[in-house]
């Protein structure tokens, strides 16, 4: 099942950019300038505390190259593992400088300066592992046979294609079943009237146009039955304005097949970015199985199709006139099943009601991944208090762990005032 993607969700890639960048600069000052800052000689050692400090310059930038590299990774779950895992890092570095500051270092200087540092790098990636994008992975189940990540991982892939392969066939079989009731029928129409034409030409000039006027008919009824059946196979992802064109040809080609009058009402729709990858087509396969039912079984005189937002939700409602059916008749197939697995896929809802002779009515709606602009606003006056706290503190302690606290706050602030940014922009648009 798809989580919904919250706005204020740290992009984990950003995250180690800005790592490797801060890492690398770091590092190369130590490694160039920094026996100049901190000294060169050890007793006894001439030159060793430089050693030393180019060092440990190396293994800061070794640290970026490693941050670096998690930016190719394209699993966010897996990213945002490896955030957690660069935070455990530092807190095994600082826990051993802290234990040299209590041995044989002291208090003071340059290491309770590294300590803070490494204190604040501590909690900052903590904090963003905790608001990164990417759901935290479920901890594998060991059996007593050992571990069953292996053995789980080949049921679900095996499981997976069996799937596939079912819906394959689902699919296979409802295009051959829709090119025997409509593309089918509209060649043999086609190729009647066109031989009454040629049989008329001569005699019956009248009778021949008005079989040309059936094959015209006929052609352009067969176009946007195949355009629709073309758009039921494209793979590109629809976006607001494709999903609109979309269900309209899907309108008309039920129209031209059953007879019935369908009728399409699109609404304002909210930013395409306000939905997950692959909402949109969600919609328009419910969309399809929906009205290939009412063409199949619903012997309807009027269809209603409204596509629209409520409370920035993306809804889709279709509603015939048809024959309907009572709860004791359950519908045959897999379409209805699959229509309720796509909405809960993206965390959506999918109803259906229905009476004998009283038609059917079918909803489907996908929420949308922004919150209402409120909530991210008080939650960016939350972190403006926090900052003004954490920075009063800093300066009236002069600690260096302090500051931290108010690196923390900063990057909360942004963060929510980002969100509600974005949120904002989001409602404003679905209005």
């Amino acid at each position: 099942m798809w989580n919904r993607q919250r706005p204020d969700a740290i992009d984990t890639r950003l995250v180690y950019r800005v790592y490797a960048v801060l890492t690398w600069s770091g590092g190369l000052l130590l490694s160039l300038w920094g026996p100049m800052w901190l000294g060169v000689h050890l007793p006894g050692q001439p030159f060793g505390r430089a050693a030393l400090v180019r060092v440990f310059g190396a293994i800061v930038i070794a640290a970026g190259c490693f941050a670096a590299a998690l930016v190719k990774v394209d699993d966010p779950v897996a990213r945002r593992r490896g955030l957690l895992w660069l935070a455990a890092g530092h807190g095994v570095v600082l826990f051993c400088v802290i234990a040299q500051q209590v041995g044989p270092w002291g208090q003071g200087g340059v290491p309770e300066f590294v300590a803070a540092l490494l204190n604040a790098t501590l909690l900052v990636l903590l904090y963003l592992w905790q608001t990164a994008a990417g759901e935290t992975e479920r901890a594998p189940l060991i059996s007593l046979f050992g571990d069953s990540r292996t053995s789980t991982q080949r049921l679900r892939s095996q499981y997976e294609q069996q799937i596939r392969e079912a819906a394959g066939q689902e699919e296979r079989n409802r295009l051959a079943r829709d090119l025997h009731d409509s593309i089918k029928q509209q060649i043999f129409v086609i190729q009647t009237a066109a031989a009454t034409a040629q049989a008329r030409f001569d005699q019956d000039p009248a009778g021949a146009k008005a079989a040309l006027d059936q094959v015209r008919s006929s052609a352009r009824e067969a176009t946007a039955e195949m355009e629709a059946m073309l758009d039921q196979l494209r793979a590109a992802p629809l976006e607001n304005a494709g999903l609109v064109e979309a269900l309209k040809k899907q309108c008309e080609a039920l129209g031209f097949r059953t007879g019935a009058r369908v009728e399409f009402s699109p609404g304002k729709l909210p930013p395409a970015g306000a939905f997950a990858p692959g909402a949109q087509q969600a919609m328009f396969r419910a969309a399809q199985e929906a009205l290939a039912n009412v063409g199949r079984h619903a012997r309807a005189t009027n269809v209603f199709v409204s596509l629209g937002s409520a409370g920035g939700d993306l809804d889709l409602k279709i509603r015939d006139d048809g024959a309907g059916f009572g709860p004791d008749q359950s519908p045959r197939g897999m379409g209805i099943a699959n229509m309720r697995e796509r909405a809960e896929e993206f965390g959506g809802r999918f109803s259906m009601e229905s009476r004998p002779g009283g038609g059917t009515s079918v909803t489907f709606s996908i929420p949308s991944t922004v919150s209402p602009p409120d909530v991210y606003r008080n939650r960016t006056l939350m972190w403006c208090a926090i900052l003004s706290a954490a920075i009063l503190s800093a300066g009236w302690t002069k600690a260096p762990y302090a500051a931290a606290f108010v690196l923390v706050s900063a990057i909360g602030l942004i963060r929510e005032a980002v969100a509600y940014s974005r949120s904002r922009a989001v409602s404003e648009a679905a209005r």
